[in-house]
Order: C-alpha cells, then structure tokens, then sequence
C-alpha cells in the first residue's frame, strides 16, 4: 500500500517552489565611485601647457630632460591633485559620520576624535572603512605614479648602458610617454572597477545621509527598513557580522525586518522626516555604534530589540552597561531592569487577540446606544504612563 503524501499547510510553499538565484554575468558598472567623475572631468586639463611645451620637443633641440617631460609630470600632478582632494574630503566625511560612534567608544568628545582613534577602534564598521580608505587612495596614487614614469625609470635605464640608437634609451623616449603610460594606466583601472568594484557600506552611509538625512536633492525621501538593511548586509558581506539573508526563507525574516522598520522610523522621527509620535532619539551614529560593536543579531532578536530600544530612549552610556551586563552572565530581562523599555517585538507577540464577537451589539441596545458607543471608540485616547 503506497505511503500517503504528507499534508501540507494552507499556503506553504512546495519544495519545487524553493528556486535558486539567476546568475546574472553582464550587467557592468554596478556601482562607480564618485572619484571618476572628478579624475574624468579634470583630466583633459593637461592639455593646457602643451602649447607652450610643445616647442622644446622639437628634433634636434637639446632639452634637458626633465623639461622634455615636463608635459607627463604636470598631466600626473594634476591626476594625483584629484586624489589628494578626494581624499582629503572622503577623511572630512569619515570624521562627520563616525565621530560620535567613536566618542561613544573611547568615552571622550566627538571633536576630540583624532586619527589614532580610528586606528584603536573596535568598531567593525570604522575598521572595515579605513581599510577601504587607505588601500583606495594608495591604489589611485600607485596608478598616477605612471605618468612619471620617465623620472622613475629613466636613470635605472641609463645604468644600463644602452646604446643611444636604442628606442629603449631614455633619450628616445618621447615627452608624451609618461603621460601615454599614466592615462592606459587609468584606463585600466577604470575598466576593473567597472567589471568589479561594489559600493561599499561608507558609500551608502553617505548616500543614505544625503538624501534621507540631509535631503540634498531629495525633499521627501525617509529612510526605509531597506535602506539600513542594505547598509547592514553590505558590511556583512566581509564576514565580520552576522548575515540576515540566510534567514530569508524563515519566520524568523519578518522579525528581522520588524527591527530594522523599527530602527528606521525611531531616525525618521529623531530627524523629523516624520512627526514625532514617542520618546525618539536614535541617530545614524547609534546605528553605526550598534552594526560596528555587533550588537544587531540575527541569532538573537529579543536581545537586539532591548539594545535598539536602551539605545533610543537612555543613549549609548547606558547601552555599554547593559552590553556588560549580559556579557558578565546576567540574564537579559535582569541587565534591562535598570532602564525600563518597552519591547514592540515582545508586545506584538503578547498582544491579546481581539475575538469578532467582541464588536457584536447586543440586540436590546437603543439606537443612540449604539452611536454614542461608536462615537466614544473612534475618538484617540490618552494613556498616560503609570
């Protein structure tokens, strides 16, 4: 006698409806940094000594050598001038966004923050950003060293002792060379972040700042559940905190959403994207303290939602005992005694169910009864705290 298929659950998705992702292999150019515009848009500058040059390349001038080449070293001053400037803003950035994190962390003033800070930090997030920082600006201004290629390698090629009819002898090189081999140079680079380069999750803190934060070029946008879990799984893509994509397919997504919905309506309030409706102080620096000092865990929601709400309503100070708490062994409802917060997760759950016959009227009411009923239930009621 055949085995009888098991039952299945009213809307429960058949294993066959489980579908693995579709490779996509040609869509290039998924982010690109904001860098090349700038080094795109300036670098057509170099042409502007090459008339005045342009007379001392002439056959049979004698121009001294660095002169010769003087055309390639101002092309790639230019291009290490952008870098320098990139840099030096994306450090004014750096320093705007993660100070008070760091302040919170090294128990000092956010304009005390300095460089060494940065470097000390345990803060995932500031780790995982001056990392990108320094390899970034280094890989850029190794790529710009190419246009003086003639100052870097021609005295090397002259201890060669090459013969002077050789093109590989300095002498021969043409005063464009430097600056033939420093632009290929950033054609290649350009070409592999087009095929590989990711936004990183500073480049979406600065995106997310600007647009649903300080609004520059977007008045209405809010931040959304979205925009924070995007920020979040971009950094736990480097393996330094736990993923909530494994959790996609489970109950336990809805939760996880529901933590970063309530994240983002506490920064919608704090920054008055929305009309404060409750006690909300939860700025984009205690989402970096939370992320960076992984303290949002997908394997613990109770946990995450008591620290998400510590954080909002008795600030980071507060938090750090909490964390410590929990840390030395205490119990999670024992290390919260201290500040009592409400948990929305944990009421949701607990939420008595509101049974239909609850809405049925008696038979016997009066006409006026019932209108005076209605009316009292549909005005807003005060709940002042006990």
């Amino acid at each position: 006698m055949a085995t009888p298929a098991p039952e299945r659950k009213e809307n429960e998705a058949t294993p066959e409806q489980h579908q693995p992702p579709v490779p996509i292999h040609g869509r290039f150019d998924k982010y690109r940094s904001s860098f090349w515009a700038a080094a795109l848009a300036i670098v057509g500058l170099r042409y502007a000594p090459r008339p005045f040059l342009r007379q001392s390349w002439e056959p049979g001038k004698n121009t001294a050598f660095p002169l010769k080449h003087a055309y390639s070293a101002f092309a790639g001053s230019v291009m290490e001038g952008v870098t320098l400037i990139f840099a030096r803003e994306t450090w004014k950035d750096m320093r705007t966004i993660y100070a008070e994190a760091l302040a919170w962390e090294f128990d000092k003033k956010p304009e005390e923050v300095n460089f060494w800070d940065f470097r000390n930090s345990r803060n995932t997030m500031v780790q995982q950003t001056l990392d990108n920082y320094f390899h970034r600006n280094a890989r850029r201004a190794g790529v710009n060293l190419a246009f003086f290629t003639p100052y870097l390698l021609g005295p090397l090629f002259r201890r060669m002792n090459l013969p002077r009819e050789s093109a590989w002898h300095p002498d021969k090189w043409h005063p464009e060379t430097g600056a033939d081999f420093g632009l290929s140079a950033n054609a290649a680079y350009l070409f592999s972040d087009v095929i590989s380069r990711k936004m990183s999750p500073f480049e979406a803190l600065q995106t997310a700042i600007d647009r649903k934060i300080n609004h520059a070029d977007s008045f209405s946008d809010k931040m959304t559940a979205h925009d924070l879990l995007d920020i979040y799984e971009r950094h736990a893509a480097d393996g330094k905190i736990g993923s909530f994509l494994g959790e996609r397919d489970t109950p336990d997504w809805e939760h996880a959403m529901t933590v970063f919905s309530r994240m983002a309506d506490l920064m919608n309030q704090t920054y008055r994207n929305v009309p404060p409706h409750e006690h909300a102080d939860f700025s984009i620096a205690k989402f970096i303290y939370l992320v960076g000092n992984n303290l949002i865990r997908p394997d613990n929601i109770e946990q995450t939602t008591a620290y998400i709400e510590v954080a909002n309503r008795y600030d980071i100070p507060a938090l750090k005992q909490v964390v410590k708490a929990v840390e030395d062994g205490a119990g999670l409802a024992q290390a919260v005694q201290p500040y009592p917060v409400a948990l929305p997760l944990a009421a949701e759950a607990e939420a008595p169910q509101k049974k239909f016959t609850a809405t049925i009227k008696p038979r016997n009411a009066s006409m006026a009864d019932h209108a005076k009923r209605q009316k009292l239930e549909s005005e807003p009621q005060l709940h002042l705290p006990a």
